[in-house]
């Protein structure tokens, strides 16, 4: 990903809406190589860029009682991820591509416990909720900007290889904490 990629990526995942191409991220749904339909860039430094983001939308919200809640989900945004063709046989390239996509959902995450525990109702969202937000999507970006920069975007196979290994600890705690709450 590229720096000028970083901002466009942060300004279009604080919507609440997305489009209807997305893809919210699941555990039973993997990238492929299909998924990129964006356009290549003429000036690229990399092989692929994905555009995943964060966003919420609300569940419900009672007018009598006054809670809200609040869902919390990783998407990824097909027409404005690309991939170079001539890339289309390296697994590496699409790991590497799925791992921006796990750090979105493992994010996500942390977000809905945070909102789940300080966004009890109405007032609480009006008055606190894009602080929290806002604040904890700022450490998502800085987590992919440090990412792609370390791995120079998945080519430092050492550096990737313990990213992999990192997030991969984090799935699975998520997973069983995931699985603790159903």
């Amino acid at each position: 990903m590229k720096l000028n990629f970083f901002f466009i990526f942060f300004l279009f995942s604080f919507s609440q809406t997305f489009s209807s191409q997305a893809i919210e991220w699941s555990p039973d749904r993997k990238l492929d190589f299909n998924d990129f339909k964006g356009k290549i860039p003429t000036y690229n430094d990399s092989g692929a860029e994905s555009k995943v983001g964060i966003s919420y939308k609300i569940v419900s919200n009672s007018i009598w009682t006054g809670k809200i809640k609040i869902k919390i989900f990783a998407v990824f945004y097909p027409e404005e991820s690309w991939f170079d063709k001539k890339y289309i046989s390296s697994n590496d390239l699409l790991n590497h591509e799925q791992i921006h996509f796990d750090i979105a959902n493992i994010f996500a995450n942390k977000i809905q416990k945070i909102i789940d525990n300080q966004i009890k109702g109405t007032k609480d969202f009006n008055n606190n909720f894009q602080k929290l937000f806002n604040e904890n999507y700022n450490e998502h970006n800085d987590f992919q900007f440090k990412y792609d920069l370390e791995t120079k975007h998945g080519l430092n196979v050492e550096v990737q290889n313990k990213y992999n290994d990192i997030i991969s600890e984090m799935m699975d705690l998520l997973s069983g904490v995931m699985k603790k709450q159903n």
